[in-house]
């Protein structure tokens, strides 16, 4: 078991004396005094605390292989790949001997860990206890206390896919959360941990009770090699542990299932601030007149939320100003952004390669210089002025976003953007993405993990927009990333593509041109910046072959289904889907496919249990599968029983299967009917 915090510091601010580090437990941060970590105190205590009470601040550190030491920016070459989180709360102390009449103090803890927000509780304490008795080893306690914490989910285990964590996290309709909580056999098998097959109630490798999990556990559990003690089950689909620190139990919230550059809890979104904050940056306007081929693909009617993650895939520097704002109200839009537009872990590699800075200040302006793209969030409004230093700012003051005027592209007049010589309207999928966002926010006020799930739709076809540029083939189509340790050349080799036809599906090859032609520059720069290694696709094609090594773009197949305009042998697409799907990973990729398969329309709609309507299909690839029981053609009837005969024997879709057929009486009676007839 590892340290779940590697450090914990201190530092204050004094008017006459400035920022300084008091204490660093268990021994000085490696690189503060060789050179690689200036300014760190600084970084501990964001500008503009004296207004605020208190205050949290956040900031990314990576650790270099060969001397040990912590750097601000990564080096894939030099650095450890996952980054470590330097956490800090502030508060602002009476101190009547002082100009000011104030003290800011801080306590900082460096971890791996990216639920750090939980640890706020904790931190709160100790860092009140420490500056009231200036004991040093208070600090001490913090680190053995939670370094004592066995905080693993998998606890030994192999850890289960990043598939099968996908997938978990896309389902909405059927009702996985509370039999997660309530059958323990099934949140067993689910996550990968030892089950007792002869009895679903014996085995329980977490408890359930609402105390301290290291006891009250049933005996039963002591045989279960998986066992943690330090772990129990919350009703929201979350792990607890508590850590006892100074008398007190203090519990701490472990998601579920981490993913990819996702800080905190994806399966269970419980940040008060997203829903609010995303409704301003959808709300958020742009106030200056400079088109930019990359990110006002529409002109200045671009609306914003296009723009960001235009900035993104295109590897932009971009900066959030909040200069009446707090640190954690700037770093909380630095998170959301991340959230979203890595669609929970959809498109990787932010934290690493492109540079993020949650909260930094002038005395950094040499880092931000150095990288290429960047995402950072700042309070001096020193940055607004001086547009040289970033591509895109968002200030969050007036909600309003500004291009950089010395990088607008608007000038050039060899420019090959179709939309700004033929005017062409938005494209369909920004159009439905825009309008199913809206109406779930406004209208129907879904949960967070509806939006996330839009949202992870939507950043899934435009990667595959990106990249069909180079769908003539296979091997040109396949990013260079993957998920399976293997190289580029070694999962081509080795992999059979089933049935030709790749990438995002196109009704014409009309619409085709001119939607291609609308991201083109935008294509060409994301290109670059997946196949060079710093963004990372995980759903690229190589990452989903399953055992026998045959690949299947099974969300272009479907989706050619879907179409009226199909000019597809619709008996050979089921019988070479029917083909891929062998056992275990290839089915839980499947269905994880309709998962992530939009609705035709903005205002496509349907029918819930309860009559209501609403303009989410949270599911239309699952149902293409069913309704395909009365295809007409009895070959296609063949094929589709025996995938669903497959989907049953995996645990994970079988149950889906089970649940999805139980509320669709039609589907259920056919189905049976025929097997039956077989």
């Amino acid at each position: 078991m590892g340290l779940n915090i590697q450090y914990v510091l201190t530092a204050e601010f004094h008017i006459d004396k400035g920022p300084s580090i008091l204490n660093s437990y268990p021994t000085s941060i490696p690189g503060f005094e060789h050179g690689t970590l200036p300014f760190l105190p600084e970084l501990m205590l964001p500008d503009q605390i004296h207004k605020r009470e208190e205050d949290y601040t956040l900031f990314l550190l990576y650790r270099n292989i060969s001397s040990g030491h912590y750097q601000y920016v990564h080096n894939r070459s030099t650095c450890e790949a996952e980054p470590y989180f330097l956490y800090t709360i502030v508060n602002n102390k009476n101190d009547n001997s002082v100009r000011r009449g104030a003290v800011i103090k801080s306590l900082s803890i460096i971890t791996r860990l990216k639920y750090f927000p939980s640890f706020k509780p904790l931190l709160l304490i100790a860092l009140d206890s420490y500056f009231d008795t200036n004991n040093t080893s208070i600090l001490r306690q913090l680190y053995d206390s939670v370094n004592v914490k066995n905080l693993s989910i998998t606890n030994g285990s192999k850890d289960i896919s990043l598939i099968k964590k996908f997938l978990i996290t896309s389902i909405l309709d059927l009702p996985i959360n509370d039999t997660i909580y309530h059958d323990e056999y099934f949140r067993n098998k689910l996550l990968g941990f030892n089950t007792d097959s002869n009895n679903s109630n014996t085995t329980n490798t977490y408890n359930t009770n609402n105390g301290n999990s290291s006891s009250g556990q049933s005996e039963s559990n002591s045989s279960s090699s998986n066992k943690n003690k330090d772990l129990f089950i919350r009703k929201d689909l979350s792990f607890n542990s508590i850590v006892n620190f100074l008398n007190f139990n203090i519990p701490i919230k472990i998601p579920l299932i981490d993913l990819p550059d996702t800080i905190g809890d994806y399966l269970n979104p419980t940040d008060i601030n997203f829903k609010p904050n995303l409704m301003n940056l959808l709300n958020a306007s742009l106030a200056t007149e400079v088109k930019n081929n990359d990110l006002t693909i529409y002109g200045l009617q671009t609306p914003p939320i296009i723009i960001l993650i235009n900035a993104l895939l295109t590897g932009k520097k971009i900066l959030f100003l909040g200069y009446e704002k707090s640190s954690s109200y700037i770093i909380d839009y630095v998170l959301l952004t991340l959230k979203i537009i890595s669609g929970g872990g959809i498109l990787s590699g932010f934290l690493t390669n492109f540079n993020v800075f949650p909260m930094i200040d002038v005395s950094k302006i040499d880092i931000l210089e150095s990288c290429d793209s960047y995402l950072a969030g700042t309070i001096n409004p020193f940055f607004k002025n001086n547009d040289k230093w970033w591509d895109l700012l968002y200030d969050l003051d007036t909600n309003e976003f500004h291009i950089s005027s010395s990088r607008s592209e608007s000038g050039n007049e060899n420019s090959t953007n179709f939309v700004n010589n033929f005017k062409v309207p938005i494209i369909s999928e920004d159009a439905k993405f825009l309008s199913n966002l809206q109406l779930s926010i406004y209208n129907y006020h879904d949960d967070l993990t509806t939006i996330q799930l839009i949202f992870r739709r939507h950043i899934n076809e435009i990667i595959r927009i990106l990249i069909s540029s180079k769908n003539f083939n296979s091997a040109n189509f396949l990013p260079i990333s993957s998920n399976n340790g293997s190289s580029l050349e070694e999962n081509i080799s080795k992999s059979t593509l089933l049935l030709d036809g790749i990438g995002y599906y196109w009704t014409s090859d009309t619409t085709k041109l001119l939607e291609m032609s609308c991201y083109q520059s935008i294509s060409k720069k994301f290109q670059d910046l997946l196949y060079s290694g710093k963004l990372i696709y995980n759903l690229s094609l190589p990452n989903l072959s399953n055992e026998l090594n045959l690949m299947i773009d099974l969300q272009y197949h479907l989706q050619s289904l879907i179409s009226s305009n199909s000019k597809l042998n619709e008996r050979e697409v089921w019988f070479n889907i029917l083909k891929y799907l062998i056992s275990g990973q290839s089915l839980e990729t499947f269905l994880l496919i309709t998962y992530l398969i939009p609705p035709l329309s903005s205002s496509s709609s349907s029918s819930s249990n309860t009559g209501n309507m609403t303009t989410f299909d949270k599911n239309k690839g699952f149902e293409l599968l069913l309704i395909n029981l009365f295809n007409k053609d009895d070959r296609v009837k063949s094929n589709i029983v025996m995938i669903l005969q497959e989907l049953q024997d995996n645990f994970l879709c079988g149950w889906c299967l089970g649940n999805f057929i139980k509320s669709n009486l039609i589907y259920e009676i056919a189905f049976n009917e025929l097997v039956n007839d077989v």
